[in-house]
């Protein structure tokens, strides 16, 4: 937002400037074989315990592999400050470097069972409200007329989540309206 209106009012702006988030990097793999042998979704994974990402999630464990022309998906994600290294890394490093603590859920995989992958990285995945951050949510109605903000940092109390993304949406609409 500060790029797109650099004209905001400073105190508008360095509301919206001091907000505090986590980048996320997500690696998307299009697997021959399932990896998880139990069927898990989701795995919570320690990173104190060597895992280079927080999230694995096996997508073709919830929704039938036939709706992916019969490959298993996969993500391996992380929450990650935004000058982490695997923000420069390329996908073709990324995979190399996830690609063993794939071999820790399933022992039996191996590098070959990989057909595709894809990476997605953003600066803005999870705010973070820091202290008093109730105190420092933006106005969905900037001061400049006619500019609108709503962000996930604007949910709190609760955590970011497709209904509160809606609720928020909801919210800025209908100030568009009534304006």
């Amino acid at each position: 937002m500060a790029k797109i209106a650099p004209d905001l009012p400073q105190d508008y702006l360095r509301g919206l400037l001091d907000l505090k988030s986590l980048g996320a990097v997500v690696l998307i793999m299009a697997l021959k074989h399932q990896l998880s042998e139990q069927g898990y979704y989701w795995f919570n994974l320690p990173k104190a315990a060597g895992f280079p990402f927080l999230a694995l999630v096996e997508h073709t464990n919830f929704l039938p592999k036939e709706r992916f022309g019969g490959d298993h998906i996969i993500y391996c994600g992380d929450y990650l400050e935004t000058d982490h290294e695997y923000f420069s890394l390329t996908q073709e490093q990324l995979t190399e470097r996830f690609m063993p603590a794939l071999k820790r859920i399933n022992p039996a995989f191996q590098p070959d069972w990989v057909r595709a992958t894809w990476l997605n990285k953003t600066n803005y995945a999870q705010p973070v409200p820091l202290v008093n951050h109730s105190q420092n949510i933006p106005a969905i109605q900037t001061p400049l007329p006619g500019l609108y903000f709503a962000s996930m940092s604007q949910v709190y109390p609760w955590d970011r989540g497709t209904n509160f993304a809606v609720q928020i949406a909801r919210r800025a609409a209908r100030q568009m309206l009534e304006a």
